[in-house]
C-alpha cells in the first residue's frame, strides 16, 4: 500500500523533532545555519533567536564554568554571523528576514526563488526529508538542467542523462548515442568493462556542450554531477569516469558538480569546506543555482508542493 503524502510529511516533522542538536562538527558552521533556517522555517510566525537556539541545542546544560558557556555563545554567534551574511548575499532571493535584532524570521510573501531556497535546503536535509528522497532528488537534477542551459551560451546545447534523459537502452548504448552526438571516438575496451545490465547513467547527470557546425569532435563540453547527500565529496570521480569511455579530442571536459549547499565564504571569498573539492571543477552551489534559475517549470514539482507544505506547517 502506497504511503500518503500526508503521512511521509508527518514521518519528517518527526524526524526533525527527535534532532535538539545535529551531530556536525565545529567546523561544520554552515551546515549548522542550515538547521537554524529549517527550524526557523517550522516555528510560529515570531521568528527564532540566538536564545532559541540556545535553549534547543543546549537545553539546561549544567556548565561548570563561564568559559565553557562563553565557548557555546561564541559558537552560536560565528553561526548566525553566517545567517546575516546570508541575508545580504541572498537579498531578495532569501526566505527569511533578518533583523537587527537578531531576529530570523519567514517571509509572509514567498517568490519561485524563495521557494526554490527552501527546496534546497530540504534537499541539503535528506536525513530528515529521506521519505521525499526521490522527488527532491530528481526535481533538483531537472533544475540544474535549467540552470546550466541559462548559464551557458543560447546556441549550447544542454541534454539530460540522468534520470529525465532522453537516451535510451542501457548504459553501454546511453554512452554510444552520446559520443555520436559529440562526434567523439570510444574506447572500446574501457566501454566493455560496464555490464550490459547495467541501465544507469554511471554518473553523469547533465550533459553541455558549445556546438561547430562541422563534424569535429573538438569541443567545449561540460560533464555534470548533482549531489545532494552531505558526503558530496565522493561522487566527484563520477563524471571523471568518462574521460576513460570517450577520447576527448584536444580538449578536456570541464567537471561541473551541483550542490543544494550554501557553501559561499563571504568572508574568504571562497567556498566552506574548500578542501573537500577537487582542482579542475566548478561547482554551482545554492546562491549560483539562485542566480541562474529562471524560466523553469519548479512550481508544478512535488519539491514545491512539499515546499508549500512546510509553509503551511509553519503557519
Amino acid at each position: 500500500m502506497a504511503v500518503s503524502f500526508d503521512d511521509k510529511f508527518s514521518t519528517c516533522i518527526k524526524n526533525f523533532n527527535n534532532i535538539s542538536k545535529p551531530d556536525y562538527t565545529q567546523t561544520e558552521l554552515n551546515y549548522y545555519a542550515d538547521f537554524i533556517e529549517l527550524t526557523t522555517l517550522f516555528s510560529n510566525k515570531d521568528g527564532i533567536t540566538l536564545g532559541d537556539i540556545q535553549d534547543k541545542f543546549f537545553g539546561e546544560k549544567d556548565y561548570e564554568n563561564a568559559e565553557k558557556r562563553d565557548e557555546d555563545e561564541i559558537f552560536l554567534r560565528e553561526i548566525f554571523q553566517i545567517i546575516s551574511e546570508r541575508f545580504l548575499l541572498y537579498n531578495k532571493d532569501y526566505p527569511f528576514s533578518y533583523s537587527e535584532d537578531e531576529i530570523l524570521t519567514l517571509k509572509s510573501d514567498l517568490t519561485v526563488n524563495n521557494k526554490l531556497y527552501i527546496s534546497l535546503l530540504l534537499s541539503s536535509k535528506l536525513n530528515i526529508f529521506n521519505e521525499f528522497r526521490t522527488d527532491l532528488t530528481t526535481d533538483f537534477e531537472s533544475v540544474s538542467y535549467a540552470v546550466l542551459k541559462n548559464f551557458l551560451p543560447v546556441n549550447s546545447t544542454v541534454k539530460e542523462f540522468g534520470k529525465n534523459t532522453e537516451y535510451k537502452g542501457n548504459a553501454i548504448e546511453k554512452i554510444k548515442s552520446l559520443a555520436d552526438d559529440l562526434d567523439l571516438a570510444i574506447d572500446d575496451y574501457e566501454l566493455n568493462q560496464v555490464g550490459e545490465r547495467n541501465n544507469q547513467e554511471r554518473g553523469l547527470d547533465i550533459i553541455g556542450w558549445l556546438p561547430f557546425n562541422d563534424k569535429c569532435g573538438n569541443k567545449i563540453v561540460f560533464l555534470c554531477q548533482c549531489a545532494c547527500g552531505k558526503q558530496y565529496e565522493s561522487k566527484q570521480h563520477d563524471t571523471r569516469r568518462f574521460e576513460n569511455y570517450l577520447r576527448f579530442y584536444k580538449t578536456n571536459p570541464q567537471h561541473i558538480m551541483f550542490i543544494p549547499y550554501s557553501l559561499i565564504n563571504v568572508r574568504a571569498k571562497k567556498f566552506y569546506h574548500s578542501d573537500y573539492i577537487e582542482k579542475d571543477y566548478l561547482i554551482f552551489e545554492r546562491k549560483r543555482i539562485l542566480e541562474y534559475h529562471r524560466n523553469t517549470p519548479f512550481e508544478a514539482t512535488e519539491s514545491c508542493k512539499l515546499v508549500n507544505k512546510c509553509i503551511e506547517y509553519s503557519s
